[in-house]
């Protein structure tokens, strides 16, 4: 079937910009000689278009012999004359340019989402609730900051793992992260200057510009964390960090520097540490980092986390925990919403936090992303390329950082293992002002995503890798 991008031909009408393209496919050969074309009502059907426009497409095609017409049989394309096909057409006019399409990658590194296993879990874990629970748990309009149900689940659930002692009272549940993050302006004001790491998660700067904060500053990383004469000399009102497993650097904030920004937000009225715990389930060796929150005396910090990397992005599933001292502040300005999840999700979240299947499963896809990781480290350390590449940070969450020693740039390795179907993302793509790059060593690194890699690609990952670098 022919497939065109019809919302691509501009001030054309549809009837011209079909002919155009089945006209070009026809001249390049992507359509070949005598191939049978879809009929009228097929083609229609399929590119969501009046039966009439593809037919006043055909009869143009027919009447300037790009395409046959047979009774009872259908519409084929002509056999053109070879210096046709190398020329242009007969109409003179030389095609129009096809549009640029990256190649598909057959291997992801740039990018990871949890494999079937999650979904799953989350199709049972619904089915489950629709059948099990009442129908007006499911089906009631949930408040604000989620079911009652969902927030104690979560807060028993970070009491287990996060050794949080968190009231539900605090908790508020949305439709993923940027929900949350945006929330946030909203409670705590559009008038303050929001600082970010950076390198860091150029989504939050984009999200932040677009709920209309007074600036967003960007605060170079040491090996600490943020460094506090940058953030200082920003005079920010409020820190967005991921202190447990930066990304895309993987660094953990120190603890010396965990009292530094407690002390900073403590300094003045209005400060505020959104501190993002993304992927914190997934430390691979070791014991879990614990909670900035945790440390949290004086209520600056507002914890958030997702169930993205978990259960997929696709589902947006995130929460918040509020200090006591925004929690009515949320409910004043903010309780008028209604919640941003559906309640049978919240119901069906809420059963696999309290039966354990949730803990269970993340038990299971940490095992297995540590295998996927040590068969990834394992290849590339196996190359001849081995001695000029370095893993960093790789223990702390679902990524890792690969320094290699090379003349060429990180984007110029990117675009060639994008060529050669792999695709990776370079560190310097995450950085938004040029003087906060890391200028360590000279090293040219890349964000290494391998959550839903396996052993098969690891090895011809690791393989082209080393042909890139070599």
């Amino acid at each position: 079937m022919l497939d065109y991008d019809l919302g691509a031909r501009g001030e054309k009408s549809l009837y011209e910009y079909l002919y155009q393209r089945i006209r070009d496919d026809i001249v390049s050969g992507a359509i070949g000689a005598e191939e049978h074309l879809p009929s009228k009502r097929g083609l229609a059907e399929h590119l969501g278009v009046s039966v009439v426009t593809v037919e006043g497409a055909y009869a143009q095609l027919v009447a300037e012999g790009y395409v046959k017409s047979r009774p009872r049989s259908g519409y084929f394309s002509a056999r053109l004359p070879r210096q046709v096909k190398r020329g242009l057409p007969q109409d003179g006019r030389a095609p129009e340019p096809a549009l640029a399409v990256s190649p598909e990658p057959r291997i992801d590194l740039a990018s990871g989402e949890p494999g079937p296993e999650a979904a799953r879990l989350w199709s049972q874990a619904l089915r489950q609730a629709l059948v099990s629970e009442p129908e007006a748990e499911c089906f009631s309009p949930a408040p604000a900051q989620g079911t009652e149900r969902l927030r104690s689940a979560i807060a028993a659930y970070l009491r287990q793992t996060r050794g949080m002692d968190v009231d539900p009272g605090c908790i508020v549940v949305g439709a993923g992260a940027q929900v949350l993050d945006t929330m946030i302006v909203q409670l705590l004001g559009r008038d303050l200057t929001y600082a970010l790491e950076d390198p860091g998660y150029p989504r939050l700067t984009r999200l932040y510009n677009a709920c209309g904060v007074q600036r967003v500053a960007h605060v170079p990383l040491d090996a600490d964390g943020v460094q506090m004469a940058a953030l200082e000399a920003t005079a920010a009102d409020v820190v967005h960090i991921m202190p447990s497993h930066q990304f895309p650097t993987g660094r953990v904030t120190s603890i010396s520097r965990r009292y530094e920004l407690l002390s900073w937000a403590s300094a003045a009225q209005n400060r505020w540490i959104v501190e993002d715990d993304y992927d914190c389930e997934f430390r691979l060796a070791g014991r879990p980092v614990p909670p900035f929150a945790g440390m949290d005396a004086a209520g600056r910090v507002i914890y958030t986390n997702t169930f993205s990397k978990s259960l997929g992005s696709a589902l947006r599933l995130a929460y918040m925990v509020l200090p006591a001292e925004l929690v009515g502040r949320f409910t004043d300005e903010l309780g008028f919403y209604s919640s941003t999840l559906s309640s049978v999700q919240q119901v069906a979240l809420a059963r696999l936090l309290e039966t354990g299947d949730y803990e269970r499963y993340v038990s299971r896809m940490r095992k297995r992303a540590r295998e996927r990781r040590d068969a990834l480290v394992d290849a590339l350390l196996s190359t001849p390329a081995a001695p000029c590449m370095r893993v960093e940070e790789a223990d702390s969450g679902l990524h890792f950082v690969l320094a290699v020693e090379c003349s060429r740039s990180e984007k110029d390795i990117a675009a060639a293992l994008l060529a050669q179907g792999l695709r990776v993302a370079p560190l310097s793509d995450f950085v938004t002002v040029p003087d906060n790059a890391p200028q360590v060593d000279g090293l040219r690194r890349f964000v290494i995503q391998y959550a839903s890699l396996d052993a098969t690609a690891a090895e011809e990952a690791a393989t082209l890798f080393a042909d890139a670098i070599g």
